[in-house]
């Protein structure tokens, strides 16, 4: 067996310790505020005014807050205050001339403290009354700490509490843009990441748009590290255009990116190209996760060199350590398959490793996309439409197994009877959030006791909407799966497919085709401009006119499910066709030789813009 390194073992060590202090300081934390508040309690039947009570109190309140005052000494406050603060956090209304000597002191250091504590001491009140003026205050201190990351944990859960996401987005940005002015890289990354992903975190939507402050930001602390490229050689007789691919996805289960990675070098022509596979991670933390070993596994039996970042818990050497391989590598091309999705994957490629840069538009162009690069591929129309970078549209039509080809599982394993007729629809939770959509879902089953449905992609507890929606008595026959491996075994049980709404699925419509299962879906509205969270697809892959519905017109969704309920010779005819239009169009090859002279045009085209080739520009 291989031996670990000795720098792995003393990395492992070290990180076990750090755990282990972490777990016990949180316990014994704990047990001190149980003890604490159970105290408390013996105090109430004598009174809560006594000077015990008080102390325990005070107690209390430090073991549960959420922002810390600063322990350097550098900010002191009256002692005075931390009884106000006290009484505050039990419910006390506080008038504001008790408040206005504390908020009127000289110093913005000491303002800004008197204004954190007292944000967080009425947030846990409670009430919405005392959320509304933690708001207040949370927001002042925020301006007042110059956009302090000490106080950004309670100013978001503040922000969040009150449904304020647009203040969240904010809030990340400008901690992002205040680290990297201070030059920390890593952290300006990771609360970039934050911001990106806010209207997802807080909302449940995806929605993403591109910030060029934030794209700046990143592009500036990239360039004292950029990389510098000789002029461009013309090929030599025989050589390879060289591809470096920077996967995006390597620890997910089940990545759709990670799938079309591999479908797309599984039919790469290996005799005009040499391509080897980069990923930001570490090799540890990938090989720590089954779905990244399975990767690794899956890209190495096809013959493709993976390497990863190096074992450091520097995000920022990591990063400049990948980006340096892949220089090393000398490639004519780098695809990234998500460059902003990632802003780890955004600084790479603003190091530009490569002197040709380009990107797989695989979703919302602000995730796909950035305007620095050379040239994007998409596979679906409407991200192209509103796509900041020269782009090609390459249909991609992957072949996945027919039914024969996938053992599905068994209805009673589902709780499901056998005669039953499931419907099901599959996609990340952020796609089950629309209530006319549970509305249609609810009135299909109420009509139709036959029928049950299987989402998968989202927990219950993920869909606020489902409790108020769908009534009692049609529950159990509705099941949220969440976001599962065996996603295809499950879809092998289903009878009719059913795309999301209003953002549609991809992927997941073809693998339905692909198993003769009929689908139904919404059509695109392309004179819209493009947004995630109003996008189907389906069009891109299916044209059976009848199984495509105006987009919003849920009257003939919804009569369409229903026929395919009650007529089991349609349904079984609808599947067919759909199968059939797979089989005919479903050719992985045609897309990777069509990206492959995408690739092999923009060598041949930075080639002769260099000095001296017949093509030059002056």
């Amino acid at each position: 067996m291989k031996q670990k390194s000795p720098r792995s073992r003393r990395l492992n060590r070290r990180i076990t310790v750090h755990r282990l202090a972490a777990s016990l300081k949180y316990r014994s934390r704990l047990l001190y505020r149980m003890s604490l508040e159970a105290g408390l309690a013996l105090c109430r039947p004598f009174g809560e005014e006594g000077r015990m009570a008080a102390a325990l109190k005070r107690a209390v309140w430090t073991q549960r807050r959420t922002y810390r005052p600063r322990a350097d000494g550098k900010v002191k406050l009256p002692k005075e205050f931390d009884a106000i603060l006290t009484r505050i956090t039990a419910g006390e209304r506080i008038a504001a001339p008790e408040l206005l000597p504390y908020l009127c002191l000289e110093e913005r250091a000491q303002r800004a403290e008197v204004n954190a504590q007292l944000a967080d001491a009425y947030f846990h009140a409670s009430t919405p009354e005392h959320i509304a003026q933690a708001k207040i205050f949370a927001q002042r201190a925020w301006l007042l700490t110059g956009f302090s990351a000490e106080l950004l944990p309670l100013y978001t859960r503040i922000l969040s509490a009150t449904g304020d996401t647009e203040r969240i987005r904010e809030a990340y940005k400008r901690a992002g843009i205040e680290a990297g002015r201070q030059g920390r890289i890593a952290d300006a990354l990771r609360f970039f990441e934050l911001w990106q992903y806010a209207y997802h975190e807080f909302d449940h939507v995806d929605r993403y748009e591109y910030d060029f402050d934030i794209m700046h930001c990143v592009n500036d602390l990239a360039a004292p590290h950029r990389f510098a490229h000789d002029p461009a050689q013309a090929l030599a007789p025989g050589e390879k255009i060289r591809l470096a691919c920077l996967v995006r996805g390597m620890m997910e289960i089940n990545s759709i990116l990670i799938k079309i990675d591999l479908e797309l070098a599984k039919y790469r022509d290996r005799s005009r190209f040499d391509v080897t596979i980069f990923v930001p991670e570490s090799r540890a933390a990938v090989l720590a996760s089954p779905q990244g070993r399975d990767h690794i596994a899956a890209f190495e039996a096809l013959d493709y060199p993976v390497v990863t970042a190096s074992d450091s818990d520097n995000t920022e050497e990591m990063l400049l350590d990948i980006a340096g391989r892949i220089k090393d590598f000398n490639p004519h091309i780098m695809v990234t398959s998500a460059a902003l999705a990632d802003f780890s994957h955004y600084f790479i490629t603003s190091l530009r490793p490569a002197p040709i840069q380009v990107g797989l538009v695989q979703g919302a162009p602000a995730q796909f996309a950035p305007p620095t690069l050379d040239w994007c591929i998409a596979w679906t129309r409407h991200p192209l439409l509103d796509c900041p970078v020269d782009s090609s549209w390459v249909r991609i039509y992957l072949d996945w197994p027919s039914c024969d080809g996938i053992a599905g599982y068994n209805r009673s394993e589902m709780g499901i009877p056998e005669d039953a007729c499931v419907l099901l629809s599959g996609g990340r939770q952020a796609k089950f959030q629309d209530p006319e959509f549970w509305k249609i879902i609810a009135e299909l089953l109420a009509e139709h006791p036959n029928a049950h449905y299987l989402a998968v992609g989202p927990l219950m507890n993920q869909i606020p909407v489902f409790t108020e929606i769908v009534p009692q008595e049609l529950k159990p026959r509705i099941r949220c799966l969440g976001w599962r491996e065996d996603f295809l075994r499950i879809l092998r049980i289903a009878d009719i497919a059913i795309d999301t709404y209003p953002n549609g699925g991809g992927q997941v419509v073809v693998q339905a085709m692909s198993m003769g299962i009929p689908i139904v879906a919404h059509r695109n509205d392309y004179m819209q401009p493009f947004t995630q969270t109003a996008w189907s697809p389906a069009e891109d892959f299916l044209n059976e006119t009848d199984l495509l519905v105006p987009r919003g017109d849920f009257a003939r969704f919804k009569q369409i499910i229903s026929r395919l309920i009650e007529d089991p010779q349609y349904r079984r005819e609808a599947g067919e066709r759909c199968r059939a239009q797979h089989v005919k169009q479903a050719d992985p090859t045609a897309a990777v030789r069509r990206c492959e002279e995408i690739y092999t045009e923009l060598v041949e085209r930075h080639l002769a813009a260099q000095p001296g080739s017949d093509g030059a520009r002056d």
